[in-house]
């Protein structure tokens, strides 16, 4: 593989469990020897890391004790920030980072990996353990920040908020593509159609049977198009649940083509 980040791009990264997104990430912070090939960062590349695991956290004492030791802001600023990361009151403030929950503390450290002066963010699975306002004010200071970001994530509405392309591990190799997931599942589908097959010979029609009575031709298609179309939203629903079951992305191009011909 081989392929590049520009300065102020953000960039998602997706594939299946066990592919080897992680590894990437950690190859191009210098923490795994690459087995082959190189990775440079640029002049005046400053990267953090957000990891899926366990965050790296100040535990000296309060919430924002921890992000103006670790940020360097001032306490009106880091009330702010905190703030805007759904820290909001006094109580909060002073809470111990000790006593956080683990949703609490993925999104104290995303507070202060987005303001730690860093301006290439590599993030694993952000996420993870963050409910509904959590995730959308993410998705706010992601689609907000000035510099470059690299994000591995299965969240869909968090790709197509933020990535300006994406990256998909498939095939033994790293294809990238346009937009976001939903630009990707499009681009997909069109690799993935069907060729039309070539036009057999005219041949003498065959007698053809009279119809029964009270046998409608229309209203056959239009029973046929229902079934095909309820095949189509079956096959949907199944790759909302996993988009990397390759049988069903090609049931549901053939579905679809079946269904744009009637």
């Amino acid at each position: 593989i081989s392929f590049a980040l520009e300065r102020e791009e953000h960039v998602a990264l997706v594939g299946p469990n066990g592919s080897g997104k992680t590894t990437l990430l950690e190859t191009m912070l210098d923490r795994h020897e690459p087995s082959a090939g190189t990775v440079r960062l640029g002049y005046g590349v400053e990267a953090a890391y957000f990891s899926q695991h366990e965050v790296e956290l100040d535990e000296r004492g309060s919430v924002l004790d921890c992000v103006q030791r670790m940020t360097g802001l001032n306490r009106p600023q880091a009330q702010t920030l905190l703030g805007r990361f759904l820290f909001s009151g006094w109580e909060t403030h002073m809470k111990q980072v000790r006593d956080l929950s683990g949703g609490e503390r993925r999104r104290l450290g995303l507070a202060i990996l987005v303001t730690s002066g860093a301006n290439l963010l590599l993030l694993d699975e952000p996420t993870n353990h963050l409910d509904l306002d959590s995730r959308e004010t993410l998705e706010a200071a992601l689609e907000g920040f000035p510099g470059t970001v690299l994000l591995v994530s299965h969240d869909r509405a968090l790709l197509d908020a933020v990535a300006q392309r994406t990256a998909a591990i498939e095939d033994g190799t790293v294809r990238v593509y346009d937009g976001g997931w939903a630009d990707l599942v499009r681009a997909r589908e069109e690799r993935e159609e069907p060729k039309p097959e070539r036009e057999p010979k005219a041949r003498k029609p065959a007698a053809v049977a009279a119809p029964k009575p009270g046998f409608d031709p229309l209203a056959a298609i239009e029973a046929e198009v229902e079934r095909a179309e309820a095949e189509v939203t079956r096959l949907e629903e199944k790759l909302a649940l996993d988009w990397t079951d390759t049988g069903t992305i090609a049931a549901h191009a053939a579905a679809r083509a079946e269904l744009q011909a009637l």
